[in-house]
């Protein structure tokens, strides 16, 4: 025999009486569930995808926008990129539906942890609209994966509401 066709694991010394390793000596498989939940994850990353998607919304609504009023900035960036008017109107369709897509898989996951979701149009549209909201909904998430609990929408938007209060009244300090 060979030695690079050897079955036995010469490092191992349960098979060195030329016997292999029973399966029931195998240490059995533990499932990751102890280090994290599914569903948090779930919920959280559907968020995430909100988020995300909400923040496309925005970029490709502008451009259309701006691109149709002949803004030379974003002529500029459009022709750079070989693309038209429709291609920015088509695009702009397509994250509306998956961003409206998300909120609804997002209200399914919710739901599991008895949360109650804002009005679609209005949560959208303020996610849409707000790049400061986006980004400190972000990071309230990002501290939610680190700590594996979930939060609720209501939860989140008072956050943000405390943040653009605490810098209202620095900004009033000044």
């Amino acid at each position: 025999m060979r030695d690079d066709y050897r079955i036995e694991e010469t490092d191992d010394e349960r098979t060195f009486g030329n016997e292999l390793v029973q399966d029931c000596d195998k240490q059995p498989f533990v499932e990751a569930e102890e280090e994290f939940s599914l569903p948090v994850l779930e919920y959280l990353g559907e968020f995430k995808a909100l988020i995300d998607a909400c923040g496309q919304v925005s970029y490709f609504w502008n451009m259309e926008r701006f691109v149709s009023a002949e803004v030379n900035k974003a002529k500029n960036i459009a022709s750079a990129y070989h693309h038209d008017l429709h291609y920015y109107q088509d695009q702009l369709r397509e994250w509306q539906a998956k961003a409206t897509r998300s909120f609804d898989v997002l209200s399914f996951h919710a739901s599991k942890f008895g949360y109650e979701m804002p009005a679609k149009i209005s949560c959208l549209n303020a996610l849409t609209l707000s790049e400061d909201r986006r980004d400190a909904y972000k990071g309230y998430l990002a501290t939610c994966v680190k700590r594996m609990t979930t939060i609720s929408p209501q939860e989140l938007e008072k956050k943000f509401a405390q943040r653009l209060r605490k810098r209202l009244e620095r900004a009033q300090k000044k």
